[in-house]
């Protein structure tokens, strides 16, 4: 028989005073050799293995995985040969954690429990940054040493693939974008353009939405962008769009004419985020609709508010010219010499999911003015600015507000 002793946390830097316990790999009754890695521990500044001194057997753990633990406290009772190498002081850790319960498959050790599945092996600089963006680590795969979870590996997760797909309707090819969820997934949401723009214009909101768990699609309207549809009417376009909707509710993002259709697919939706709507009010810039469906790009985007890369403008000049009689009889569906003929104030009124909309104050297309139109349930942001795109102006703002409803 050897002699049983406490195993002390070793100082693993000059200045550490205490570390995180990280993998258990070993589980009471197991032998190990000297030189054989028992656990893993995470001090400020990396993650290190530490390794038995000499020949044993664990005889128990005396902390848990994610535990802090003060330096040279006792980590766990071991049975060895001989004398001991160094003596524990006395524990000043608090009670363990428990380990999470036994799986199926892995070491013996994890199967104990002792060395949790749903805790992969990752940096310390990975593991604080994940917490702190709320990235779950167990659905990414570490490329570091022994598989392990570096800052390289977060940050290409932060950056989702994004596949694209048509999706055949009764009233033509819908054209979808769609970011998978970063990390555990909360839920979808459907992102609608407005007038005149397309499913591109919302690529940096749907991958702020993606990192917040929302697998996030955006579709391209009939008329615009890659869709292949020659609907005009909006219960066309509306019964168009909600085929592509998949199964369950969705958290829905309408922006200006979009609003008018995502407002109809309320029976779908989690909750309703409105960004400088269509169908609040009756003014809305007939100057800006003229000159668009003209293709006198210099007159009209001033009005937008904002700037527009020269080789969008040329893409956006070509499609405008192409799908000019169909753009014209959607807008035609739209308003009327300057006047909005659809409102969506009688839909929002009986909704009782979470309803926001947000002005640019100083819109030059649709007046922020409209607010005052909207039911009291539906809450309201104004943004500072001229912009018509209020995703563009203030996309941390957009972003939570969808959040919100998570």
């Amino acid at each position: 028989m050897g002699r049983v002793i406490a195993m002390p946390l070793p100082r693993l830097g000059e200045t550490m005073e205490e570390g995180r316990i990280g993998l258990l790999l070993k589980a009471p009754g197991e032998k190990f050799r000297r030189g054989e890695t028992l656990l893993e521990v995470e001090s400020d500044k990396t993650t290190v293995e530490v390794p038995a001194l000499q020949d044993g057997v664990l005889i128990e753990w005396l902390v848990g995985s994610d535990q802090m633990v003060p330096v040279e406290s006792a980590i766990a009772m071991i049975e060895i040969e001989g004398e001991a190498v160094t003596e524990a002081k006395q524990v000043k850790t608090a009670a363990p954690i428990p380990s999470p319960s036994p799986a199926r498959g892995g070491s013996a050790a994890q199967q104990r429990g002792w060395g949790p599945l749903n805790r992969p092996r990752a940096s310390t600089a990975a593991r604080a940054l994940a917490r702190r963006q709320g990235v779950d680590l167990a659905t990414l795969t570490g490329t570091g040493r022994n598989g392990r979870i570096t800052l390289a590996d977060l940050a290409s997760s932060a950056k989702p693939r994004r596949s694209t797909y048509h999706v055949e309707t009764p009233h033509g090819r819908i054209f979808v974008r769609d970011w998978p969820a970063r990390g555990k997934e909360r839920g979808t949401a459907l992102l609608i353009h407005g007038l005149f723009s397309d499913s591109q214009s919302f690529g940096t909101l749907a991958r702020k939405l993606s990192g917040k768990g929302l697998r996030t699609l955006a579709v391209d309207l009939p008329g615009h962008g890659e869709t292949v549809s020659s609907s005009t009417s909006i219960d066309d376009i509306l019964q168009a769009i909600r085929a592509v909707l998949p199964q369950g509710a969705a958290h829905l993002v309408g922006h200006s004419f979009g609003a008018i259709i995502a407002a109809r697919l309320v029976d779908r939706a989690l909750s309703l985020t409105l960004l400088s709507p269509a169908g609040t009010g009756e003014e809305i810039n007939q100057a800006f609709i003229s000159r668009m469906l003209g293709s006198k790009l210099d007159d009209a985007l001033p009005l937008l508010g904002e700037t527009i890369p020269p080789e969008s403008r040329i893409a956006l000049e070509n499609h405008l010219k192409a799908h000019g009689p169909q753009l014209r009889a959607i807008a035609a569906s739209l308003a009327d010499d300057g006047r909005q003929t659809v409102s969506i104030l009688a839909n929002l009124s009986a909704l009782k999911i979470p309803v926001t909309a947000a002005y640019q104050r100083d819109d030059a297309i649709i007046p922020a003015s409209h607010a005052l139109n909207l039911p009291p349930n539906v809450s309201v942001r104004f943004i500072p600015g001229m912009s018509h795109m209020p995703h563009w102006r203030d996309l941390d703002l957009v972003a939570s507000l969808v959040g919100a409803a998570l």
